[in-house]
């Protein structure tokens, strides 16, 4: 696998859902413009052609907002996770430590049980600045474009991450 160092390292990639229609009743149910489809088509793909051959992934987390489970959906068709689960906790205002901690035994299953695939995160912003810098030590509060995603090589032995790219898409 493209940008691994060692065994106990995990491919993670943290996605922004893409473009979502404007407020119409609640933030929770925006949904993906068509723009915003184009967005996680071309991360998606990317993806794929630069890290993830195979097409597989490990665990894929995915907010519980309609716009970043429609974001998945279109992950789904070029990237396959063996586990997917709705995560209230990566919402727009989530707690980044609570996650971090989630995330080392997500990948300390995906080392044992998945050989090494990595993970998927899909949410939002600010939670996705937030949690590359908590990864990261990374402290600048990155900004990620709608439908763009960070690739972090993560070691588990650290707890920490080093970010490898961050493709901005469309």
């Amino acid at each position: 696998m493209s940008g691994q160092s060692s065994k106990d390292d995990i491919l993670i990639f943290i996605m922004r859902h893409g473009e979502a229609e404007g407020l119409v009743t609640d933030d929770k149910s925006r949904r993906l413009t068509a723009v915003g489809n184009a967005e996680v088509e071309a991360s998606s793909h990317w993806l794929a052609e630069s890290y993830c051959a195979d097409s597989q992934i490990a665990t894929a987390l995915v907010s519980p907002y309609t716009r970043t489970r429609q974001s998945y959906q279109q992950v789904a068709s070029t990237l396959q996770a063996t586990q997917f689960e709705i995560c209230a906790d990566i919402t727009p205002d989530g707690n980044v430590k609570l996650v971090h901690d989630y995330l080392d035994v997500l990948a300390r299953q995906s080392i044992k049980n998945n050989a090494g695939q990595p993970l998927l995160l899909v949410s939002h912003m600010p939670f996705v600045s937030f949690f590359l810098d908590e990864i990261c030590d990374v402290p600048k509060m990155s900004l990620f474009a709608t439908g763009s995603v960070a690739v972090v090589r993560y070691s588990l032995s650290r707890s920490k991450g080093v970010l490898l790219q961050h493709y901005q898409g469309l």
